[in-house]
């Protein structure tokens, strides 16, 4: 199975895993690398409760990836091997730099920022394999990842990969404080329209006191994705 990130992006699999003591650094690498391969549409909606619901499309074309927000907005990821770009768009869909202090404003009064939505720590270096869990009964690799500079609330993420799927199964991220911030979980998938993979249905983002208890949950729902052709990232 593979998972796109796509939160949403981010979220893609690699193969099982099966080695005894896997690389650390290997594991996040093919969660990034497996996002380049695809090319889908997704719709949906970033719910908080007692809140209105936040539209969010999501285009994927290979290494580009382009988010859409109800009130127009736009934004645009480009993916490397061992990068990832985060740019504005305007109205003429040209790009500029996206500015680092907008990484940690939320989406809407939602629980979810920008820097949620890109996933952005995956690409930081050093990744350090700290053991076995389990992970609502699933068995999972868990990996340390820490922010090499100083964008971001982020500064350490701790993430839960799935040992069948090869893909990512929980997240943690805590402040430069050492404090819990935020938990990502996913709760259901789907198949994508080859029938080759599957893609994140729903996912929980809970704000998190620094006893860990929970002060507030999101969660972000995306329908059935369509099947696309050899476009670049849309411009309307």
């Amino acid at each position: 199975m593979k998972f796109l990130p796509a939160f949403a992006a981010v979220l893609a699999g690699i193969a099982p895993l099966h080695a005894q003591q896997p690389d650390a650094e290997a594991m996040i690498r093919g969660i990034r690398l497996s996002a380049t391969l695809q090319q889908m549409d997704l719709d949906g909606n970033i719910r908080k409760d007692g809140q209105k619901d936040t539209p969010v499309q999501l285009f994927v074309r290979e290494n580009n990836m382009q988010f859409r927000l109800g009130n127009g907005e736009r934004f645009h990821i480009r993916m490397g091997d061992e990068a990832a770009e985060l740019l504005s768009l305007d109205d003429q869909g040209k790009t500029g730099r996206f500015p680092a202090s907008r990484l940690v404003q939320p989406i809407g009064g939602t629980d979810v920022t920008y820097e949620d939505l890109t996933l952005r720590f995956l690409y930081w270096k050093g990744a350090k394999l700290e053991g076995e869990e389990k992970i609502d009964g699933e068995d999972c690799y868990k990996v340390r990842l820490n922010n090499p500079g100083k964008e971001g609330a982020f500064g350490a993420v701790y993430v839960w990969i799935h040992k069948k799927y090869g893909a990512f199964w929980r997240i943690k991220a805590y402040g430069r404080n050492s404090k819990p911030i935020k938990q990502f979980q996913v709760s259901a998938v789907m198949q994508l329209p080859d029938g080759k993979g599957y893609t994140i249905k729903t996912m929980r983002i809970s704000s998190l006191n620094e006893d860990e208890r929970v002060r507030s949950i999101t969660d972000l729902e995306f329908k059935k994705p369509a099947a696309v052709g050899p476009k670049g990232p849309r411009r309307k």
